[in-house]
């Protein structure tokens, strides 16, 4: 098996037999490994998760994980410790993956020197549209400290540098992650949209207390990635100042929208 996907799920009764459906259908031909983690849901998403299984003939796996609700890291974190593929990669519940998502991005990981990347994403659905693989570039650890170059729905990594999320961060725990994994690797861009998101990335932040949420657990980001490179201690001030530069930023611009 050479590829595992971890889909966390909470009251997706809506949306998840499209995500699922885009991992079966792939232009990838050999097995596949889908794990869903059911997080507590309360909607009878579980049952139709159930009945995709029951019918499923592919040489896809699919395998259902029901736990009490503890949160999409947590969710994930199980799927991660279920994995037997070479390579994890992580799906939401509401996005949808391109058609050719698994066929370019292992293609792009016959070099063996890349063990993490990330691709890009759409709000559109693209899967009419046929992609040739480009080559990958890489992406320097400041660059990703200073900005998530990619979304989650779109990492693929290999199982043994892959790590755990913090179950404690209720916000930037993905990009907390690939921090800790950039101490270790370097990390490569993929330069097409195989991922159609269900709602634009970082739409929580909408509201001007998801937005200091979001800040509070860049913050604490920036902490937990000092605390592992110690170096990195001469820069957390400017780290510090350049988090709360953007949180004014986008203040101003939330004021200036609406008078």
């Amino acid at each position: 098996m050479n590829f595992s996907v971890i889909i966390p799920m909470y009251n997706s009764k809506d949306t998840i037999k499209k995500s699922i459906y885009s991992v079966l259908n792939q232009t990838y031909k050999e097995p596949i490994e889908i794990i869903v983690v059911n997080d507590g849901s309360k909607d009878g998403c579980n049952k139709i998760v159930e009945n995709i299984i029951a019918n499923n003939q592919t040489n896809r796996t699919i395998k259902l994980i029901n736990k009490e609700n503890g949160g999409v890291s947590s969710a994930r974190n199980r799927g991660i410790k279920e994995v037997s593929g070479k390579y994890i990669a992580f799906l939401d519940s509401d996005d949808e993956w391109h058609p050719q998502k698994i066929e370019l991005t292992l293609e792009a990981l016959e070099d063996d020197s890349i063990k993490f990347l990330g691709h890009g994403y759409t709000l559109k659905n693209n899967f009419h549209q046929v992609y040739q693989l480009r080559k990958p570039t890489r992406t320097s650890f400041i660059e990703l400290l200073l900005k998530n170059f990619a979304v989650t729905p779109s990492i693929v990594i290999q199982k043994d540098i892959c790590g755990y999320f913090d179950e404690n961060m209720t916000h930037t725990e993905d990009h907390e992650l690939w921090l800790r994994v950039a101490l270790k690797t370097d990390i490569y861009f993929l330069d097409l949209p195989l991922v159609t998101l269900g709602r634009p990335a970082l739409s929580q932040g909408g509201l001007s207390a998801n937005r200091w949420a979001m800040r509070k657990g860049e913050l604490q980001m920036y902490k937990n990635i000092v605390s592992y490179k110690k170096i990195l201690w001469l820069f957390f001030p400017f780290l510090v100042i350049f988090s709360l530069a953007k949180h004014l930023r986008y203040m101003i611009k939330d004021f200036f929208a609406k008078n």
